[in-house]
């Protein structure tokens, strides 16, 4: 049976499931896209996007592996503290206070942060900033050192935000959920309070040079610098005299309990008036030929989310569907309701909908070209063109899939979509935070 969707709750479709993804999804392959340059430095692999207009200069150095790959005798928050410690403890060359006086007078900025595939060292500055700031980034990679001060801070901040995440039920809601689908899976890992207050300087220190090595770098540059002055500044700065090293990429497996639905229920401490609820399922990671049509399902399923739960039932206010990007990749569905079978009903309804009907092309199409104007204009930045550039070429294999290709968005066809649906929206794994008495267990492992 064909399915035509009103104007009205199409039109909400696109507004709450597409546009509040946007940068989300800047992949899937574009052969418009010639102006990157790939080549290797010495070892380092490189993708430069060189652009004379820029006033702002984006090096984006990725780390491959990430917290996925730490090994198993190593607590799994050095990774953490390595990549938000050590870029602000100044450098053996730079002493802290220089460090910072001299970014906070040109506005550039120097940071770090972890990530289950990979973890990242930012630098933005201006062009006529550029040079000096370079040369603070190369000091970062190279001449690491732990500041005492920063040190004691970041530990003291990460074990207060781990015991304040486990009194926040909505935090908690996801990090038990995060926990149970990814048990014995290389995204499993998290910090404890035991991990935490083991973190020595010494540790991260060794760490962070245990992953500074050449096999495991790729650099993303964008903005108004040439090829052989970026090669020249890699050496200068002695990027290029770091250890090779041997790295190859680890196979990430599906988790276990993608094949299989579930629903747990965590004791809280105090009682709540609503309750919180959080599911994942699997979808296909960027790069596989079921993306594009996963991103219209995910759309359309994000409208009728907000629809049927928040405008015609008000059954919960904001109710959220985001995807959790990665090799290994989930969707996660995420509303506050005191009503949780209620809701649970309506959202299995709306999965019905799309594994039993075929919708219409005119529907599929409709405002995709607005929502790819949106995706374009938000990734026009040289910060979320280099983001973006390096997570596809290491999620992915290639640079190619970072900037969407309004062709293949526009030609997915209504059974694309119900082949989507029928093929992912399963295995729905719950946790529900709050007083569930009243709750069905039965009806969430439904699906």
């Amino acid at each position: 049976m064909k399915i035509f969707l009103t104007g009205f709750l199409l039109f909400l479709t696109l507004l709450h499931g597409q546009s509040k993804q946007a940068f989300a999804h800047p992949t899937n392959d574009d052969a418009s896209i010639t102006d990157v340059q790939e080549f290797t430095v010495d070892g380092i692999d490189v993708l430069l996007r060189e652009s004379k207009e820029a006033a702002v200069v984006t090096a984006v150095l990725f780390i491959k592996g990430g917290t996925s790959i730490i090994a198993p005798n190593e607590p799994a928050a050095t990774e953490y503290f390595a990549m938000n410690l050590i870029p602000e403890s100044g450098t053996e060359l730079t002493s802290k206070q220089r460090f910072r006086r001299v970014q906070l007078r040109l506005g550039s900025v120097i940071v770090g942060s972890d990530g289950r595939d990979y973890s990242v060292l930012t630098m933005r500055s201006t062009r006529e900033s550029f040079d000096t700031t370079w040369k603070f980034f190369s000091e970062i990679i190279v001449h690491p050192v732990v500041d005492q001060v920063e040190f004691q801070n970041l530990k003291h901040n990460a074990l207060v935000n781990f015991q304040g995440g486990r009194n926040n039920p909505d935090a908690l809601s996801r990090i038990i959920l995060d926990s149970i689908y990814f048990l014995g899976h290389p995204y499993g890992r998290r910090p404890t309070k035991e991990t935490l207050e083991a973190q020595t300087p010494e540790k991260i220190l060794a760490h962070y040079k245990s992953i500074m090595v050449k096999s495991r770098m790729l650099l993303v540059v964008v903005g108004n610098i040439t090829r052989s002055e970026l090669e020249k500044k890699m050496r200068n700065g002695g990027l290029t005299s770091l250890p090779q090293g041997i790295f190859a990429q680890p196979e990430i497996p599906i988790p276990a309990k993608s094949n299989s639905p579930g629903v747990y229920f965590p004791s809280f401490d105090r009682k709540l008036p609503t309750k919180y609820v959080v599911g994942y399922h699997r979808i296909p990671s960027k790069g596989d030929p079921d993306y594009y049509p996963y991103i219209r399902v995910r759309n359309f399923f994000g409208g009728f989310l907000f629809q049927h739960l928040r405008v015609q039932t008000n059954l919960a206010y904001a109710p959220n569907n985001d995807d959790l990007d990665g090799r290994s990749s989930v969707e996660m569905i995420s509303f506050q309701t005191p009503y949780v079978d209620s809701a649970i009903r309506l959202i299995y309804k709306d999965v019905d909908f799309f594994q039993q009907n075929t919708l219409l092309e005119s529907a599929i199409k409709g405002n995709v070209a607005k929502w790819a104007t949106s995706n374009y204009l938000k990734q026009e930045t040289t910060a979320e063109q280099a983001g973006a550039l390096g997570q596809a070429q290491i999620l992915t294999g290639s640079w190619r899939n970072a900037f969407i290709a309004f062709d293949k968005l526009a030609t997915v066809k209504g059974e694309d979509i119900q082949r989507i649906a029928n093929k992912y929206y399963r295995n729905f794994n719950w946790v529900v935070v709050g007083d569930t008495r009243d709750v069905d267990r039965k009806l969430l492992e439904s699906r």
